[in-house]
C-alpha cells in the first residue's frame, strides 16, 4: 500500500478496530437501560428501578472505559451505543413488544450497573437543602419559571430549616451551624459546574430530597 493511499485512508477516518465481546456486551448493556429509562419517563416499566440518573452515569463510565481500551473517539462510541439502541427497538416493532427487552437482559444489565456505578449515598439534609435552592435558582431565572419554582422555593425553604436544626441538635452553634451550610452550599454548587462543564455527566439529582421535605 503506498504512502498517498495511507494518506488518504487517514483523511477520511479509518474504521475503528472492532469491539471485544465483553465491550460489545457493556455497550449493549447502556443501550437496553437507556430503553427502560425512556420507557419510564412515559410512565411504563415501574416494576425496575429508577433508571435516568444512574442509567446516565453508567453510559458515562462505560463509554470511558471502552474509549479507554479500543481507542474508540467518544463519537464512535456514542454511535455504538445508537445503534444498539436502533436495533433492539427494531426487534420490538417486530415482535410486538412495549420495548424488545427480556427480564432477564434487564435484569443482567441493571447487576452490572449495580457493579460499575451504585447507588449514590443519599444526601444529608444541609446536602439536599442545598441542592433544592440551586434548582429552585436555576427555574426561578428562566423567562417563564411556572408555579414548579415557588413549589421548590417553598421546599427549598423547608429543608433548610430542618437541616440548621439538625446541625444544632449536634451541639453546634449558631456559626457553626452557618459555616456548614455554607460550605456545604459551595460544594454542591461546584459539582453541579462540574457536571455542566464536562458534557457528559448527568445533572445533580434533588428526587430523593423531597422525601424528606415531607411534613
Amino acid at each position: 500500500m503506498n504512502s498517498l493511499l495511507i494518506a488518504a485512508l487517514v483523511a477520511a477516518g479509518a474504521p475503528p478496530v472492532p469491539l471485544n465481546p465483553d465491550q460489545q456486551r457493556q455497550i449493549g448493556c447502556v443501550a437496553t437501560l437507556a430503553i427502560v429509562a425512556s420507557e419510564q419517563t412515559r410512565g411504563r416499566a415501574g416494576e425496575w428501578p429508577l433508571l435516568q440518573q444512574r442509567g446516565a452515569h453508567f453510559a458515562q463510565i462505560i463509554g470511558e472505559r471502552v474509549m479507554r481500551e479500543s481507542s474508540w473517539t467518544r463519537e464512535q462510541v456514542r454511535d455504538a451505543i445508537l445503534e444498539a439502541v436502533a436495533a433492539r427497538q427494531k426487534a420490538a416493532a417486530v415482535n410486538g413488544g412495549v420495548h424488545g427487552l427480556t427480564e432477564d437482559e434487564v435484569k443482567v444489565c441493571i447487576a452490572a450497573m449495580d457493579v460499575a456505578a451504585p447507588a449514590p449515598t443519599p444526601p444529608t439534609l444541609p446536602q439536599c437543602a442545598a441542592l433544592v435552592a440551586i434548582a429552585y435558582e436555576d427555574v426561578s431565572a428562566r423567562a417563564d419559571p411556572g408555579p414548579y419554582a415557588k413549589d421548590l422555593k417553598t421546599i427549598a425553604s423547608v429543608l433548610d430549616y430542618r437541616a440548621r436544626e439538625a446541625l444544632r441538635a449536634e451541639g453546634r452553634s449558631g456559626n457553626e451551624v452557618d459555616r456548614a451550610m455554607i460550605e456545604t452550599r459551595e460544594a454542591i454548587a461546584g459539582e453541579a459546574k462540574r457536571r455542566a462543564g464536562d458534557g457528559v455527566s448527568p445533572g445533580l439529582d434533588y428526587g430523593p430530597c423531597l422525601e424528606l421535605a415531607r411534613p
